[in-house]
C-alpha cells in the first residue's frame, strides 16, 4: 500500500521508484534482524540457554497453537481499533513515498512480525549464541531478512499486481498453515514430552487434515484435476497417520519405524 501509494498528482509510481521504496522498507527490515543477530552474538550462550528452557519452549508452542487456531477461523485476529487507527495516521503520512519513513516502517514489521518467524528465528538465534561471533550472528540475520524481503521486492516492483486476489482458495491456504503452525508446536516441544506423546500428535496432525482431505468420501466420477489431487494427498496421510498411531499404540518409540 505504501509502495503503491506513493505516486504523486494521481500518477503511478514508476518502477525504479517502487523499487527504490521496496528495497528501503526490506533494509529497515534487515536492520533490526542484524542487530538481533549481533546481540545474540554478543549474548553468547544465555541465548542459547534460554531458548532451551521448557517454560521458553512451552510459551512458543502455546503461540503456535493460539495463532493456528486463529488459521482455522475459530476467532480472529487482529489490532485493538486505537492502534489500528494510529497505523492508518501513520501510514497516510507515508504516502509521499519518503525513503526514510518506508525504512523505518520496515523496521517495525520487523519487530511486529517478529513472531511468525519464530521457528526459523529461534534455531538460527540458537546457533549464533552458541558460536558468540556477534560478525557472523549479523551478517546470518542480516542475510535472511534478505531472503524474506525478495517476495517484498517483486511485489513492490510489480506495483501490486503480482499480490494474489482474494477468494475461497484462501480459505484452504489458512487450513493448511494452521496445521504447519500445529506442527511447529510439536517440533518445539518435542524435546520436553515422550516419544509416545510425540508420535500420538504427529498422528493426530495427518489423520485430521486427510479426514478435511475428503479421504473416507467418496468423489463423484466426472470428479477432475484439483479435487482428486487432494484427495490422493488425503489418502497418504490417513495411512502415514494410521501407521503412526499403530506403532505409538503397540509401544513403538520411534516415529521413523
Amino acid at each position: 500500500g505504501i509502495v503503491v501509494g506513493a505516486g504523486r498528482n494521481g500518477r503511478s509510481v514508476s518502477r525504479m521508484r517502487a523499487f527504490a521504496l521496496s528495497l528501503a522498507y526490506v533494509s529497515g527490515m534487515a536492520v533490526v534482524y542484524a542487530a538481533a543477530g549481533v546481540a545474540a552474538g554478543l549474548s553468547g550462550t544465555m541465548v542459547s540457554s534460554a531458548l532451551q528452557n521448557a517454560w521458553v519452549l512451552g510459551a512458543f508452542a502455546l503461540i503456535f497453537v493460539v495463532l493456528a487456531l486463529s488459521m482455522f477461523g475459530l476467532f480472529e485476529l487482529q489490532l485493538p481499533s486505537f492502534l489500528q487507527s494510529k497505523a492508518s495516521e501513520e501510514a497516510a503520512r507515508l504516502r509521499g513515498g519518503s525513503l526514510s519513513g518506508v525504512a523505518v516502517m520496515g523496521g517495525l514489521s520487523a519487530l511486529i512480525v517478529g513472531p511468525c518467524v519464530a521457528a526459523p528465528l529461534a534455531g538460527a538465534l540458537l546457533y549464533i549464541g552458541s558460536t558468540g561471533d556477534a560478525l557472523l550472528g549479523g551478517l546470518a540475520l542480516f542475510c535472511m531478512s534478505l531472503g524474506m524481503g525478495v517476495p517484498l521486492l517483486a511485489v513492490g516492483v510489480s506495483a501490486g499486481a503480482l499480490l494474489p486476489k482474494a477468494g475461497p482458495w484462501m480459505v484452504a491456504v489458512n487450513r493448511v498453515f494452521g496445521v504447519i503452525l500445529l506442527a511447529s508446536a510439536v517440533w518445539i516441544v518435542s524435546p520436553l514430552v515422550p516419544v509416545s506423546v510425540q508420535m500420538l500428535a504427529w498422528a493426530l496432525l495427518l489423520i485430521v487434515p486427510a479426514i478435511f482431505l475428503r479421504a473416507l468420501d467418496p468423489l463423484p466420477p466426472q470428479t477432475r484435476g484439483w479435487p482428486r489431487f487432494g484427495k490422493a494427498v488425503g489418502v497418504v496421510l490417513l495411512l502415514l497417520g494410521v501407521a503412526m498411531l499403530a506403532g505409538a499404540l503397540s509401544g513403538a518409540r520411534d516415529p521413523l519405524q
